[in-house]
This record gives C-alpha cells, sequence and structure tokens, in this order.
C-alpha cells in the first residue's frame, strides 16, 4: 500500500513538473511571437481626414453618384495638400512615403480642376479610380 502511494505521488509529481514545462514553453514561444509582431504605427490624422473625404466620394462614385465628389472636391484636395505637407508620425518611412504624397496631392487636384471645368463624369471617375489607388498604395505603407 505505501509503494502503491508513493509510486502514485511519484506519478503525479511527474505529470506537473511536465505540465509546467510545457506551460513554460508555451509562454516563451508566446513571448516570442509577440516581439516579433511589429507594433501597429501612431494614427495619422491627417491621414485620416483625407481617407474620410476619400470614402465619402469614391464609395458612391461606385454605385453611379459623382455629386458627393462635385460638392468635396476642393476639400479632398484641401486635405490631400495638408497630408502631403504634414511631418508622418514616428515610425513611418517619410523617405519613402513623399513621393507618394506628392502624387497623391497632384492627383487630387486634378480631380479638383475636372470638376470644376465640368469634365465628362468618366473622366471624372478614371481620376478619382487613380487617386483612390493612390491613396491605397500609401496606406499600404503606413502598416
Amino acid at each position: 500500500m505505501i509503494r502503491m502511494r508513493h509510486l502514485l505521488t511519484s506519478f503525479v509529481a511527474l505529470a506537473l513538473a511536465l505540465g509546467a514545462a510545457g506551460w513554460a514553453a508555451t509562454d516563451r514561444a508566446t513571448a516570442q511571437e509577440r516581439a516579433a509582431t511589429p507594433k501597429p504605427k501612431a494614427t495619422w490624422k491627417a491621414q485620416e481626414e483625407f481617407h474620410s473625404v476619400l470614402a465619402g466620394t469614391f464609395h458612391p462614385m461606385e454605385d453611379g453618384n459623382l455629386e458627393p465628389t462635385r460638392k468635396r472636391a476642393d476639400e479632398m484636395a484641401r486635405k490631400a495638400r495638408m497630408w502631403s505637407r504634414s511631418k508622418p508620425p514616428k515610425g513611418y518611412d517619410a523617405a519613402k512615403l513623399r513621393p507618394l504624397l506628392v502624387k497623391l496631392e497632384r492627383e487630387a487636384a486634378e480631380v479638383a480642376k475636372l470638376v470644376a471645368r465640368q469634365a465628362a463624369d468618366e473622366d471624372i471617375k478614371q481620376a478619382l479610380s487613380k487617386l483612390h489607388d493612390t491613396y491605397h498604395d500609401i496606406a499600404g505603407e503606413c502598416r
């Protein structure tokens, strides 16, 4: 009976030791994974402001409604200019983003010019789609 109790105690101790070792390995792996995962970058207020206007014009355009684009084209160009000239938050690659932001500013100004001269809907759609693609190129660099 004592031998059986000793054997059972040894088995329980071994199981606990192995379980603890397994948890420790899992904790180490989780800690390594957290360390390898990049932290999200700080929000860039100028980017968010531009995106708000772009989304409010591009998505209606996809449904055939250019009215929001016509109403907000100048605002969108201003927001693009503000974003292009703003300082990126820490963690962003400013040298890589600068030419893309200049391109975005130029394309937003082009959309505003097309709207001002009452260009054909198709021309405005193409310019807005191009601007939208450029935005997503930049947004991809901001992750």
